[in-house]
């Protein structure tokens, strides 16, 4: 499928918005970027017409805007200060989509497309992120860390809808990232690197085969399923694949700064592992043998190598 100059226009300006604002030091530029993301993403999910879940998500994100910029401009004359930060904590969690305001994302995103799904749980997480490191204090959010990955990890079971699952997912990963951006911009970069190119592949492969129900997987051939099997490994945090390194370098930052916190993202990264085998148990039980001719296409061999081959550069650069 071709993309049209408007879809890209909107994709780019969505990339550099989220880029620019690693950058920024400034609250009222975050915001208006953040705002920018929001009118670049509305147009995507809309497709020329009004529907539901647009109306929904648009007003979900206006109202966690405003409640933001009116926190933020409250802060700033000293007002109710305490207050204050528990709003424009509140205010970025719904904007993200962070337990207990996290229930309008499985909804939304269950409507809407892989390539949308995509950009959701990952470019748009960005500047509500640096919003969460600059405003907001550490001890203040580890507790909606801790209890956004236990209710993510317990919500993913038994969920036949893939959409859905990967919505618990991201909620999941929501207290690695924001635990990332306040490790450094090193760790940022690294986190968001590996862990969006997992997300793109699995979406991607996801997408190809037009799957949506856990069911439609017997449909795939062998090759296929081991192919996604391979990628919900790495996601899942399993050595020595790729999505194991970024969250083995941050317990070993984190043991010395929050026991309770690295102990609760071991313990939730071990449950919600369970929402991953309920995909690969469908993929490795239900398959026949069929003679067919297996081509590897380009995508699939480099998402084979990246697997592989990043995690031994990671060991040779972290030591």
């Amino acid at each position: 499928m071709k993309m049209n100059m408007s879809k890209l226009l909107m994709l780019m300006t969505l990339m550099l918005s989220s880029i620019s604002s690693l950058s920024s030091n400034n609250w009222l530029t975050l915001w208006i970027l953040m705002e920018l993301n929001l009118f670049m993403f509305m147009p995507m999910i809309s497709k020329n017409k009004i529907n539901d879940q647009s109306m929904k998500y648009f007003i979900i994100q206006t109202l966690a805007s405003n409640l933001l910029i009116f926190s933020i401009m409250m802060n700033a004359i000293n007002l109710n200060m305490i207050n204050n930060n528990l709003t424009i904590m509140l205010s970025l969690m719904l904007k993200i989509g962070m337990v207990p305001l996290h229930i309008w994302m499985p909804e939304i995103m269950s409507k809407m497309s892989w390539k949308e799904c995509f950009i959701l749980t990952t470019m748009l997480k960005i500047i509500p992120m640096i919003f969460i490191k600059k405003m907001i204090s550490f001890k203040l959010i580890i507790l909606p860390m801790i209890v956004s990955m236990f209710v993510a990890s317990i919500s993913g079971f038994n969920q036949l809808n893939l959409k859905k699952m990967m919505a618990y997912s991201s909620i999941f990963n929501l207290s690695w990232m924001i635990n990332a951006f306040f490790l450094g911009k090193k760790m940022i970069i690294i986190f968001l690197l590996i862990y969006s190119s997992l997300n793109m592949k699995i979406m991607y492969l996801f997408n190809n085969n037009n799957l949506i129900y856990l069911n439609q997987m017997k449909n795939l051939n062998f090759l296929q399923k081991m192919h996604i099997n391979l990628n919900l490994i790495s996601i899942m945090g399993l050595p020595p694949m790729m999505g194991f390194f970024p969250k083995w370098m941050m317990l070993k930052l984190m043991i010395n700064k929050s026991l309770m916190l690295s102990s609760s993202m071991i313990l939730t990264s071990i449950i919600s592992m369970y929402m991953y085998m309920q995909i690969m148990s469908m993929n490795m039980f239900n398959f026949t043998f069929k003679k067919k001719k297996n081509n590897l296409n380009l995508s699939k061999s480099i998402s084979l190598i990246n697997m592989l081959i990043i995690p031994t550069i990671f060991f040779y650069w972290i030591n």
